[in-house]
């Protein structure tokens, strides 16, 4: 075969691949987007994957991060907050998440918790230190569903250059759950 002969065939093995990989983050994007509308911070990036079943937007700047997740729905691991407020994803060391106090988010005054979360482990092998942060988040009811919104800071040593807490504290406020949209009759 021919080097022509040979792309072809690579091409058209990969183009359904491609396509796929490409597809899946607009259609988490997509399922987002019907259940709220948020504000990307300044100079901040977007992914979108799935976490244990859930569509989830990764906001980032640097090792800053705002994770914003849609639970309760198919293929779910959580049902209902009650469920993932109990659950390992929400605690800290074996224990409930610290209670910080309420704020509005999407008209709604929610608890925001801390809890410590690992940034680091060490090799299997060794027995050095792990390195934890602390990550803020609430849980944000949405109809049938709920969001789990996060802060965290990818390092034990605050960042002096830049406040992700003050950016954090202002996206909730740009956070709106939509209304699900009633099918046509």
């Amino acid at each position: 075969m021919n080097i022509a002969a040979n792309l072809a065939v690579l091409f058209l093995l990969t183009a359904p691949v491609c396509a796929t990989v490409k597809e899946e983050p607009m259609k988490i994007k997509a399922a987002l987007s019907e259940a709220a509308k948020y504000e990307l911070p300044k100079d901040w990036t977007e992914e979108f994957s799935m976490n244990q079943g859930d569509p989830e937007a990764l906001l980032s700047k640097d090792l800053h991060q705002i994770k914003v997740r849609l639970s309760g729905g198919e293929g779910s691991r959580y049902k209902k907050a009650g469920d993932f407020l109990v659950g390992f994803e929400a605690r800290s060391n074996g224990k409930p998440a610290e209670k910080m106090g309420q704020v509005a988010v999407s008209g709604q005054r929610v608890m925001i918790y801390r809890r410590e979360v690992a940034v680091s482990l060490p090799p299997p092998d060794t027995g050095g230190p792990s390195t934890f942060t602390q990550e803020e988040f609430c849980v944000v009811p949405a109809g049938k569903t709920f969001f789990v919104l996060s802060y965290s800071y990818g390092d034990s040593i605050p960042d002096p250059s830049y406040d992700g807490q003050k950016v954090w504290r202002a996206f909730l406020k740009t956070f709106r759950v939509l209304k699900a949209k009633k099918p046509v009759k």
